[in-house]
């Protein structure tokens, strides 16, 4: 085992430790207990490449205002999420909105941690034209998730040939959709896939990533449209969904933008 396989395994040993917890816990803390920084403490606007690192965590009441169909769902992920931030130097309000708002998107604003293969014939064509290139080809698979996941991921990311159904068992899940049997085994949950849908695991997941692939690097100041639609295709390999992560943005920007004294 290399260095790199060696600290990545020991960060997922911690995960799963916290997974763990989270799990046999009888007394949960509430979220969003932090009380808040006192004014004399509240970030500044940063100048320049200047990133001010803010007190505090996200509140759930802002968490909401960036996804706002979330509705009670937002009780359960913001404590694993600001756990996640804080873990992953996602310490800037400038990077949370950037994380915040891909994450609504790659998760349906918290709806999904299990990635949607729910698709019709010509919706495939539109998302996999390589691989469905006309209706004959898509039909197969449409409106069958099982069967898709294991013909599309067949042979790759570690995973068998679609009679192993490695496809379907590692499909993506965590908040920014973990996907095949490699990145699995890297995670630490190659023997335990399902675990990765819960909260506190499905938001480590996405820090990691993020941190892993230098987007806090990319995310020092308030981001143009052209340098967040690059932030887009690092997390979801292409322009899926740009309005709808663009318009994230733009509320995570207002929500999280600091109290004037």
């Amino acid at each position: 085992m290399d260095r790199a396989e060696q600290e990545a395994s020991e960060f997922w040993q911690s995960v799963r430790a916290a997974y763990e917890r989270l799990t046999t816990s009888t007394t949960p803390q509430r979220p969003g207990s932090r009380p808040h920084a006192p004014a004399s403490t509240r970030p500044t606007p940063p100048s320049g490449n200047q990133a001010i690192a803010v007190a505090g965590d996200v509140t759930e009441a802002q968490l909401r205002a960036i996804m706002p169909t979330a509705g009670a769902r937002t009780a359960r992920f913001v404590g694993p999420l600001n756990q996640a931030m804080r873990a992953h130097g996602i310490n800037t309000n400038e990077r949370r909105a950037a994380f915040l708002a891909q994450i609504s998107v790659e998760s349906g604003e918290l709806h999904r941690v299990e990635e949607n293969l729910n698709y019709s014939a010509e919706r495939l064509q539109v998302v996999w034209p390589r691989r469905f290139p006309n209706a004959a080809a898509a039909r197969p698979y449409a409106h069958d998730p099982e069967a898709l996941a294991n013909h599309t991921y067949a042979n790759r990311l570690g995973n068998g040939n679609a009679a192993s159904g490695d496809g379907w068992r590692y499909r993506g899940r965590g908040l920014m959709q973990t996907t095949g049997r490699s990145n699995y085994r890297a995670a630490g949950f190659e023997n335990n896939p399902d675990a990765l849908a819960n909260p506190v695991t499905a938001a480590d997941s996405a820090g990691r990533f993020w941190s892993s692939n230098g987007l806090n690097g990319r995310t020092q100041t308030v981001l143009a449209r052209a340098q967040f639609n690059g932030i887009s295709r690092t997390v979801n390999g292409g322009d899926h969904g740009s309005a709808e992560r663009w318009a994230a943005y733009q509320r995570a920007l207002r929500a999280l933008q600091p109290a004037e004294d």
